[in-house]
């Protein structure tokens, strides 16, 4: 049980949110008398409410889904019943109901703007212009269908959002631990505080990446240049390289070569 409860607090944050919840389902459950929206919005909402707090439950969805509980959370429509419970209130008591629904929002909000994750945006896509550039670097050029390359753990999700012609030896899966996931030693090798030029090398070979994004500041051990990894170009953060041990992939080749045989 004690797990439950330190889901369910840290998926409230604060808690304004979830009293609010709370409130809005105990308000519609005496005041509401549509029975299509009764149940959508109060009986089946607390319904989930409770069968979260089963432990047993709880165990039975870990053993399918390890480390995802609080996803249950995510079929409650806490925002639609605030929302229409607050207009009820608005429609039930006009005045009363503005001054208490403004009180409200006033004492248990805050300011978006003021979050720490939250930044002006660097360009039309929403993403670190860095990282676009990257991709902009490593691309397939006219003709190609994509390329294989390995960027940084932290940069993973944003070049899946930019663009699907680069595929990643690993994703955003990989830095999850509570995912089940394969082991993969190019990840490792990132994620350590030092990189062996060989074994860099070799793990980009295994898994065909033709370009290796790493930081500036990454501590690799030997010369990649030995091993057929070749310097190209940087950006303010990273330095990007060619591993001339992989071709390109070419879909027309490819066929060519498959019909020669």
């Amino acid at each position: 049980m004690a797990e439950i409860l330190d889901i369910f607090k840290a998926y409230n944050g604060t808690g304004y949110y979830c009293i609010l919840f709370i409130a809005a389902l105990m308000y519609l459950w005496f005041t509401e008398e549509d029975k299509h929206i009764k149940v959508l919005l109060v009986v089946v909402p607390s319904a989930i409410q409770l069968l979260f707090f089963i432990p047993y439950a709880y165990y039975i969805y870990e053993m399918l889904d390890e480390g995802t509980y609080y996803r249950v959370l995510w079929l409650l429509p806490m925002t639609m019943v605030i929302a229409y419970a607050g207009c009820r209130i608005i429609g039930n008591h006009t005045r009363a109901g503005v001054a208490v629904v403004m009180l409200i929002l006033i004492f248990s909000g805050t300011c978006v703007y003021t979050n720490r994750n939250v930044t002006v945006a660097e360009n039309v896509y929403n993403l670190p212009d860095e990282v676009i550039e990257l991709c902009d670097i490593v691309k397939p050029e006219e003709g190609r269908e994509r390329v294989w390359a390995a960027f940084p753990p932290l940069l993973v999700h944003y070049v899946r959002q930019y663009t699907t012609t680069i595929q990643l030896p690993f994703g955003r899966d990989s830095m999850v631990d509570s995912w089940k996931k394969l082991d993969n030693p190019l990840f490792e090798l990132y994620m350590s505080p030092n990189m062996p030029a060989d074994k860099l090398t070799q793990y980009a070979t295994e898994y065909y990446c033709n370009y290796l994004i790493l930081e500036k500041d990454a501590e690799v051990i030997g010369d990649l240049s030995d091993y057929g990894v070749d310097y190209m170009t940087s950006t303010e953060n990273y330095d990007v390289y060619r591993n001339t041990n992989v071709p390109f992939w070419d879909r027309q080749e490819d066929e060519q070569d498959k019909e020669s045989n």
